[in-house]
């Protein structure tokens, strides 16, 4: 039997559930645009402030900033994405991209590999979610 393909807005809902039961404040950051009914099409701001690649998932884990980029299996990480991941853990903060709620745990326990409490909590939620871990 095959195995279905997750979508990344479903990949990101469960990493949102997960990140909010361990107490992380989080927010997804929208970066598609504004819509133009004229021209039917997504416009995306250009502004000298407008950062392009910022992450899906923005937030803080025990005072840092956290960035996590969510694609699925097949996603492509633009450079601009790229430059920003590199960025904000250059700055001291959290970042990385993830293709599932399981490899967005094992990227957290890579930045807090002495958190007892995160690495039990993580086993726990994932087998009472029904996942593999």
């Amino acid at each position: 039997m095959a195995r279905e393909i997750m979508l990344e807005k479903e990949i990101e809902n469960q990493i949102f559930d997960f990140l909010r039961t361990i107490g992380v404040y989080c927010w997804k950051n929208q970066s598609v645009g504004i819509f133009d009914p004229t021209k039917k099409v997504f416009r995306k701001p250009k502004g000298k402030n407008h950062l392009n690649g910022t992450s899906d998932i923005l937030g803080i884990i025990q005072g840092r900033m956290l960035a996590i980029e969510v694609k699925s299996e097949k996603g492509v990480l633009r450079p601009e994405q790229r430059i920003f991941i590199t960025r904000v853990n250059d700055e001291g903060g959290i970042a990385f991209v993830t293709r599932s709620l399981e490899n967005c745990i094992e990227n957290l326990l890579k930045f807090f590999p002495n958190n007892p409490q995160l690495r039990q909590f993580s086993k726990e939620y994932v087998a009472s979610n029904g996942m593999d871990h």
